[in-house]
């Protein structure tokens, strides 16, 4: 494992990096001490909430896994840090498939959360993910290609629906800086739309809403942003609890869409 000399790393991040099998693959993760900072405090979240060894054997497995587990427990982390309780940890949903938490705002009801983090190594063409640019870098210099970051939320939703059952309030999260294209960086008055129209397919009616999770990252900082797309055709025991989409929805919706 290498570091760059001017980053230190907390206990737990030094425990989670240690002998992992990721790196190779990135060796120099954390690559700066906002990003360094800002997992220990995840990391110390899972000790307290006792959910850091459970994590600890996907944080040290492959790049694609570490970045999901961290997706994750990030999104915990912003709910609970925003006045939320953690009343669970992999939930059942649907037909005993395991949700990521469930989360409860004050005396609202409790709401079952599955996060998706779609990667950038999916929007490549067919040929690409059997040759070498599956091996290369996110961000290459010169490189231009069509992504389409909606479709890929759209894409997560699908693949999640199985999980949420009847009877209560579903959120999905779907983390979208991984992807090539983040939907923070397409404008507001596509991918809201263009959500909204999908939502209202029956096979997402389970869904009370989707949660779009990306960050405002620099080498000094790392701030949480988030953008709420309620399903306005969501089962009636499915939706979001008021109080909850009211303030989700006024949370950062005005600097996720800049």
């Amino acid at each position: 494992m290498k570091v760059y000399p001017e980053i230190k790393l907390g206990s737990l991040t030094q425990i989670m990096c240690k002998d992992a099998s990721w790196c190779h693959s990135d060796p120099f993760f954390p690559s700066n001490q906002a990003l360094a900072d800002e997992t220990e405090r995840v990391l110390s979240f899972l000790e307290n909430k006792d959910q850091f060894d459970r994590y600890l054997p996907v944080l040290k497995g492959k790049l694609t896994n570490r970045d999901g587990a961290i997706a994750e427990a990030r999104v915990a982390f912003f709910f609970h840090r925003n006045g939320f309780s953690i009343i669970s940890w992999e939930p059942k949903g649907a037909s005993n498939r395991l949700g990521e938490f469930e989360i409860q705002w004050k005396n609202t009801q409790s709401i079952f959360v599955e996060v998706k983090g779609p990667r950038w190594e999916g929007e490549l063409e067919d040929d690409e993910k059997v040759g070498p640019r599956r091996r290369q870098p996110r961000s290459i210099n010169g490189e231009a290609r069509w992504v389409d970051p909606v479709e890929k939320v759209i894409s997560a939703a699908e693949k999640a629906a199985p999980k949420f059952s009847g009877g209560r309030p579903n959120l999905l999260v779907v983390t979208g800086y991984l992807l090539f294209l983040s939907p923070s960086d397409t404008p507001r008055d596509i991918v809201v739309p263009q959500l909204s129209h999908a939502l209202s397919d029956q096979k997402f009616s389970k869904i009370g809403g989707i949660l779009l999770f990306d960050i405002d990252y620099s080498s000094e900082r790392i701030e949480y942003q988030i953008a709420l797309v309620e399903n306005p055709n969501a089962e009636p025991l499915c939706v979001i609890p008021q109080d909850v989409s009211k303030g989700l929805s006024a949370a950062n919706q005005k600097s996720f869409w800049r």
